[in-house]
């Protein structure tokens, strides 16, 4: 298994567990929510998966846009962590297959 293949899930489950001060002025920006292109931002600015091929950024971006609640898709943007329920096993198979193709 290449480095890449199994750095990538465990960044991306990193984000997914734990994604300030910003979110009160991000909130009111952007009442209907972030777009893809906020949440690549977001995890391409957050130190632990900044260096993520862009593909890989937007599978975490798509996967939060379908399978995130607003405050998880808030903690992505804030680099805040926001817990949630439990992970579906539609939601955990997405994203590391959207993982895998993406490497």
């Amino acid at each position: 298994m290449r480095t890449t293949q199994r750095v990538l899930p465990a960044a991306a489950l990193a984000v997914l567990i734990a994604a300030g001060a910003g979110a009160a002025v991000w909130r009111a920006a952007t009442p209907d929510g972030p777009t893809r292109a906020d949440l690549i931002t977001a995890v391409k600015s957050d130190p632990r998966t900044s260096d993520v091929p862009d593909a890989a950024a937007g599978c975490v971006a798509d996967w939060y846009l379908t399978y995130a609640s607003r405050d998880q898709i808030e903690g992505l943007v804030d680099h805040t962590a926001v817990a949630g329920p439990p992970l579906s096993d539609e939601a955990k198979s997405a994203i590391l297959e959207c993982l895998k193709s993406a490497t």
